[in-house]
């Protein structure tokens, strides 16, 4: 009985004696005797296998795919491979990965763009225009394409050709007087024995400058003819003319032209002049200018007699590109007097040979109304000389 006290003094549920208005509730371990292993299990480890590795038929058909080199093969080949083998789809992604390296996949051929691109390339507008319009008209379905295309092909055009007006610009800016000159030499000569003695020269330069406001010409002629002891030619003229820029079209001008001319009866002939002028024509391979103003003559004959007098100017300036290698000009002047009336014209068309040398035949005419005794109104020259340009 005192043993069962002291047990029931630990409080050991083992032993202890339910009383009447014991809980209902199931009995609780002691936590004290629980068993720790028991309470706490060493779970099992889980132990996972690595996929078994790609089969060599697989491996052998993706390799053969590979040596035949076409992409549609080896891209069908692989697609199959991948489903049917999801645990390799790395290994599978790795050897495509190195036939792609080497095998770069080639652009699927596209004729129209090839052919836009090809006149783009070229750099002539016309042509670029040409095939766009033409490949948007047989590619309706790529016609918003094509024409970004040429868009974007203008505007790089045009942000080019920005670039080099301002260089130009800036250029003539920084230039001398002296420097920017372009200009043409020419000469020709006649040269005949027997019947008739002949001896002729037919020489000439002809200088131009353009600035950013003014623009200069510079001309020299002369023709020399000498036929069985008697000179039936021999002209003399000297011009400069300035311009100014008073506008795109526009412009003002002054002339200064020296003459001689004995055949036709006179030492020295000036004549000074200035005014305005316009641009009427203007575009690459034709040009068409007028101008006119008041002038004055100041003319010494042959004779001994002087005369001066105010008049009035009117001339063109005429150039027209016929060919690449063809070129037609024409330049006259009329000078309106009191008393008379004066017109020079000089034709000529230049035949380019080679590089900057070309021939040229030409044709002048100098139409005078009221001529001094013994001179003919219309006295003309034809010229056939060779030109460089320089």
């Amino acid at each position: 009985m005192t043993a069962l006290l002291r047990f029931a003094a630990l409080g050991l549920p083992a032993f202890a004696v339910p009383s009447a208005h014991a809980s209902s509730d199931p009995a609780q371990p002691n936590p004290a005797l629980v068993d720790p292993v028991l309470a706490n299990p060493v779970p099992e480890s889980i132990v996972v296998l690595p996929p078994p590795p790609l089969s060599e038929a697989v491996r052998a058909m993706i390799n053969a795919a590979i040596a035949n080199g076409e992409d549609a093969d080896v891209e069908t080949v692989v697609k199959v491979a991948k489903l049917a083998n999801p645990d390799h789809v790395a290994e599978i992604d790795a050897l495509l990965a190195r036939y792609r390296s080497q095998h770069p996949p080639v652009a699927p051929a596209d004729p129209v763009g090839d052919l836009l691109a090809a006149a783009i390339a070229s750099g002539k507008d016309a042509d670029v225009e040409a095939v766009g319009a033409l490949a948007k008209t047989t590619n309706p379905d790529l016609a918003t394409e094509i024409e970004a295309r040429l868009v974007a092909y203008r505007a790089e055009r045009q942000r080019l050709k920005d670039e080099a007006a301002a260089a130009a610009r800036e250029k003539l800016a920084r230039a001398k007087f002296y420097e920017n000159w372009k200009g043409e030499g020419q000469i020709g000569a006649t040269l005949s024995s027997g019947n008739t003695d002949s001896t002729g020269l037919s020489a000439g330069v002809a200088l131009a400058r353009q600035g950013i406001d003014w623009n200069h010409k510079v001309r020299a002629q002369a023709d020399y003819q000498r036929t069985n002891g008697q000179t039936p030619v021999e002209r003399f003229v000297v011009e400069v003319e300035p311009q100014y820029k008073v506008s795109e079209r526009a412009f003002a001008y002054g002339l200064g032209r020296w003459e001689q001319d004995r055949i036709l009866g006179y030492d020295t002939r000036w004549n000074l002049s200035g005014g305005v002028g316009y641009k009427v024509v203007d575009r690459e391979g034709l040009s068409l200018s007028l101008k006119g103003g008041p002038a004055w003559r100041q003319t010494d004959f042959t004779s001994g007699r002087h005369d001066s007098e105010i008049t009035g100017l009117a001339g063109l300036d005429f150039g027209w590109q016929l060919s690449p290698t063809l070129r037609l000009t024409q330049v006259a002047s009329t000078i309106v007097g009191e008393s008379k009336t004066a017109t020079s014209s000089l034709t000529a068309l230049n035949a380019k040979l080679t590089g900057a040398l070309s021939a040229r035949l030409a044709y002048s005419a100098e139409i005078d109304s009221n001529p001094p005794p013994g001179v003919e109104t219309v006295d003309t020259l034809t010229r056939l000389t060779l030109v460089y340009g320089f």
